[in-house]
């Protein structure tokens, strides 16, 4: 029998299934390297627009958080200050004291962070003095105190001495937020173009569901550390990926339209006269449980406390069509709650002011891995906390702007109309509104 020559022991024949699949596990490790460098160059450019675009705004936050902060222990020092003249415990001399040393640390902080920009140097040197004359307004009264003369101390504190440098200090303030508001708009432009054009370049590779993959996965632990800090109201939306995380991220944040609520404790001056420093923090740690039960039921988020006032946002990080209403009914339901508070308690009543106004918003989240924090800042914020200080001149609760009660559609039965006069600061007449009697 012929032997097959397909079979013999020296035929060619059965080598080309094997060349074949050579052949194949070439074209695939080919293939693996250019979707590996097509992965490697849209990560590397994302990881560039991170590191570029998400530094400046990193910095302009944290510009932000630092001027906040210090205007939070100057209110903080003051407060313990007027607390020691009233009481003449020393235990209110600690925040006095603390808030001075951590403003003398703040602001060599903030001169870094500022370096390079003119405008804010110029302001930074206008700060500087005033917050000198502010604590030298202070330590004069505590003078006095020491030599005796408590009395006169006191009668500098109603004569309201300091009021002017406080103001100033808070108009230097709100300008210095104002430019640092402008930059993070520049900012979020130039990101969000960078980020179009990488999605561009991405999308012609199936390389990027790969890489998708893995920068979900990221994502779900960034969004897992995030938690740790950020408010309790933000984790079930960060779990869904949901929210403001749809574009640029929390670290890059986004314009949002959101309804703003002040609030500010009244009268803590006069409780202070009668009270240890026990009972002082305990009424703090009320009205904010009162703030925060009104948040959770009407889905605010607390931005933050500051001393005896908050700062309740509604509408993020998710957009909500009724964040003005939920605003009103933070407002409404905070009101009942200090008054059932105020009758189950033996000392004077707390009185509350609150603004309320809508507007667009930067939203977003500032600080390094190991603490992150959730900030809100624009012009409505600023306006909201005018409506809470215009409560003290015109005697009523709660001030909402036209705005907000436009985005709310509230009837025009519920409200009356306060004031149309310019809001401090502006040109423009501003209509004011407070609940009908």
């Amino acid at each position: 029998m012929t032997p097959d020559p397909t079979h013999a022991p020296g035929s060619r024949r059965p080598l080309r299934p094997q060349l074949g699949r050579v052949r194949g596990r070439a074209g695939l490790t080919l293939a693996g390297a250019v979707l590996l460098l097509l992965v490697g160059s849209a990560n590397g450019l994302l990881l560039a627009w991170q590191s570029s675009v998400q530094h400046r705004i990193t910095h302009t936050l944290s510009v932000d958080r630092t001027l906040m902060q210090v205007l939070a222990d100057l209110l903080d020092s003051e407060t313990g200050q007027r607390g020691y003249l009233l009481t003449g415990d020393p235990a209110f001399l600690v925040p006095y004291t603390a808030g001075q040393a951590r403003i003398a640390a703040e602001l060599p902080v903030l001169e870094a962070e500022l370096r390079g920009s003119t405008a804010q140097e110029a302001r930074l040197e206008d700060l500087r003095p005033a917050i000198a004359r502010k604590f030298a307004e202070l330590d004069r009264t505590l003078a006095l105190d020491r030599a005796g003369d408590r009395e006169g101390a006191l009668a500098l504190v109603r004569a309201g001495e300091g009021k002017t440098e406080m103001d100033e200090i808070r108009r230097i303030i709100e300008a210095m937020r104002a430019q640092e508001d402008d930059l993070l708009m520049g900012y979020q432009r130039h990101a969000h173009r960078i980020e179009a054009m990488v999605g561009i370049g991405s999308v012609v590779s199936v390389g990027i569901m790969a890489l998708l993959a893995v920068l979900a996965l990221r994502e779900a632990a960034r969004r897992a550390a995030l938690s740790r800090f950020l408010p309790a109201e933000l984790a079930p939306l960060l779990e869904r990926g949901g929210g403001m995380d749809q574009g640029g991220g929390l670290r890059l944040g986004e314009r949002r339209h959101a309804a703003i609520a002040f609030v500010d404790m009244r009268g803590s001056t006069t409780i202070a006269e009668r009270a240890d420093p026990e009972t002082v923090a305990a009424l703090v740690t009320g009205f904010r449980r009162c703030v925060a039960q009104a948040a959770r039921e009407t889905g605010g988020v607390i931005d933050k406390f500051m001393g005896d006032g908050a700062l309740v946002v509604f509408g993020v990080p998710e957009a909500r069509r009724d964040a003005a209403a939920q605003a009103l009914a933070f407002a409404d339901r905070l009101e009942g709650l200090v008054a059932e508070w105020n009758a189950a308690s033996s000392r004077d009543p707390v009185r509350i002011g609150i603004g309320v106004h809508c507007g667009e918003v930067f939203v977003g989240v500032v600080g390094d891995d190991d603490r992150l924090e959730f900030t809100v800042l624009g012009d409505a914020v600023n306006v909201a906390a005018r409506l809470e200080q215009a409560t003290k001149t015109f005697g009523i609760t709660t001030l909402v702007s036209q705005a907000a009660l436009d985005a709310a559609r509230a009837s025009g039965g519920e409200w009356r109309e306060v004031s149309r006069s310019p809001l401090r600061g502006r040109q423009e007449a501003f209509p004011i509104y407070g609940r009908a009697a």
